[in-house]
């Protein structure tokens, strides 16, 4: 029996609370059995942690409004039938401790109730379940900025990247088309110069929240760049389907107030490499841009091939650029400009001719920009001023040439650091008096720091070099704003100059043009002249220079020469 004084000195002296239930059968109302037990037992910890008397109600509350002891009868009697040992935790409000409750058969009929205080256990759990639930809104987090952009909360570049694969590989099982739209917003560079980044900013979330009203589970945005977005379009029929929706969304952007050039590309149409696709809209949107902007274009093959044949220019440059063959390659030719009222030659423009074996003579018009987009303008800029400078030392010495020698010099070039100090070298090289050299600019010099090349310019007119403003009316300058330049004379853009003989709209503003700047001070010159009426309607509005073909082509510097030797049979 459980009397055993051994097993009783043994329960007695654990640390943790023990009952010996003994059960006592009785009749229910029902009529049916149910057990009742008696304690037969319980140790020292249990009397020191409950007390002898009422010691079930003070472990009540296993379930809400449910008494313990209620319930550890139907365990204990759980155990009666099946033999098998319970353990269940829970937690006594009325105790305020959590228990792990064993029950089991001992000697006979007997059994054991041990509860084991498992407070620590419990706040270690709860500790490691704060933790994981830490953890998992970090994660969370994590990966909320991983396919987020922080500063408009639309999606990003990482998460288009993942649903382009998602969109085509369903694209391709159920042969559906998708449209991609990069869409750039325009003047960006202008309204951060002029309004602060902070505007610019302002103006990318505005934009990003436009976008958030339009998504669907068709139509996805996503910020790709500083102020680019990408605009997924799903189950399109046609790029002329994408192009209708394009508009649609420059429509919506343009009635608040917001801008932008984008380029379309169609899956699987244009291609199926995520890369190439992407490339594909650039090419759009940068020709969006190019025919006026706040447009929407499509890929054409067109593009592909323009792209191919920059590539190939770009290459030629570097490859000239490599093996220091400017000289063999590029062509140096002078075209002279004459005095209207005296018919005396002014000077020369130094221009530039290239001349590859595979591709043939080259425009300017189509490797200037490309020089000047991967900065090759900057060494190719002083080969021409250095030969430019030779040309005119020479002339100086063997033909007492007295005039001009107008020089092109592109925007990159004059932001270089040490343009001042090269180009002090070169006339201190040659010893060219610097009233005969003209450096010549075009208004695109002025989009960027402002300030900052006016300081250049400042210095260039401070050494005695005259300035000359060239296309002007075609792009970013107006009469007032020359007030601040320090020019010294304008040119007058040849498309005002080809349709001036009709003495119409474009002689009209000739006129006024030749007078404001003639009242300033500045010299003009007329590019583009080809006819004696063109001529004629100059000598009467009183432009005072003229260049073009009718008075001489880009010639050799040999052919310039000869009008030294000979100026009559010019």
């Amino acid at each position: 029996m459980f009397s055993t004084d051994g097993f009783r000195l043994v329960l007695e002296k654990l640390s943790s609370p023990i009952l010996v239930l003994e059960p006592l059968p009785q009749k229910a109302k029902s009529g049916a059995t149910r057990n009742d037990f008696s304690v037969v037992f319980m140790n020292e910890s249990f009397r020191r942690f409950f007390g002898e008397d009422n010691c079930f109600d003070k472990l009540s509350s296993y379930k809400e409004n449910e008494p313990l002891s209620s319930r550890l009868i139907e365990l204990v009697e759980t155990v009666m039938e099946t033999g098998i040992p319970i353990e269940k935790t829970f937690r006594s409000k009325i105790c305020g401790h959590w228990f792990k409750l064993i029950i089991d058969k001992i000697e006979d009929a007997l059994f054991s109730v041990t509860f084991i205080n498992v407070d620590d256990d419990k706040k270690f759990e709860e500790r490691l379940a704060e933790q994981n639930r830490k953890l998992k809104d970090l994660s969370e987090k994590l990966e909320f900025n991983a396919f987020h952009d922080m500063m408009t909360g639309l999606l990003g570049r990482k998460k288009f990247e993942s649903d382009f694969l998602e969109w085509a590989s369903k694209a391709s099982s159920l042969g559906q088309k998708f449209g991609i739209m990069l869409a750039d917003l325009d003047d960006m560079k202008i309204i951060n110069d002029s309004r602060g980044h902070s505007a610019g900013d302002e103006l990318i979330v505005k934009a990003a929240e436009i976008l958030k009203k339009i998504e669907t589970e068709d139509m996805r945005a996503y910020r790709f760049g500083s102020d680019e977005f990408i605009i997924m379009m799903n189950k399109i029929e046609s790029h002329g389907t994408a192009l209708n929706m394009g508009n649609l969304i420059l429509e919506l952007f343009n009635e608040r107030g917001v801008e932008f050039s984008a380029g379309i590309a169609v899956y699987p149409d244009d291609g199926t490499d995520f890369e190439k696709l992407l490339r594909y809209t650039d090419m759009a949107m940068l020709d969006s841009k190019k025919h006026g902007k706040n447009r929407v274009g499509i890929f054409q093959n067109v593009m592909q091939d323009r792209f191919m044949k920059k590539l190939s220019i770009q290459n030629k440059l570097n490859d000239a650029y490599g093996k220091n063959a400017f000289q063999s390659d590029f062509r140096q030719y002078y075209q002279p400009q004459y005095d209207i009222a005296t018919g005396k030659l002014r000077g020369f423009e130094a221009l530039l001719r290239w001349h590859d074996e595979s591709l043939g003579w080259i425009s300017p018009e189509q490797f200037i920009p490309i020089a000047e987009e991967t900065r090759l303008m900057v060494p190719l800029g002083e080969w021409v001023m250095e030969m430019a400078l030779k040309s005119l030392r020479e002339w100086i010495d063997d033909y007492g040439f007295d005039g001009i020698m107008s020089v092109n010099v592109s925007p990159v070039q004059l932001k270089k650091p040490t343009f001042i100090f090269d180009l002090s070298n070169f006339i201190e090289q040659y010893q060219i008096p610097t009233k005969n050299l003209e450096i010549e600019i075009t208004e695109g010099v002025f989009i960027d720091n402002k300030e900052e090349i006016l300081g250049t310019l400042s210095q260039v007119r401070a050494m005695g070099i005259g300035i000359s403003l060239d296309d002007f009316g075609t792009g970013y300058s107006s009469l007032s704003y020359l007030q601040k330049l320090p020019i010294t004379a304008l040119k007058i853009d040849k498309s005002f100059i080809s349709n001036i003989g009709n003495l119409g709209f474009e002689a009209d503003i000739t006129d006024t043009i030749v007078s404001l700047v003639s009242k300033m001070g500045l010299d003009t010159i007329a590019e583009g002249v080809e006819n004696e009426e063109q001529l004629s309607v100059l000598r009467k509005i009183k432009c005072r220079v003229v260049q073009g073909f009718l008075k001489g082509k880009p010639m050799t510097k040999e052919d310039c020469e000869n009008i030294f030797r000979n100026p009559q049979g010019r």
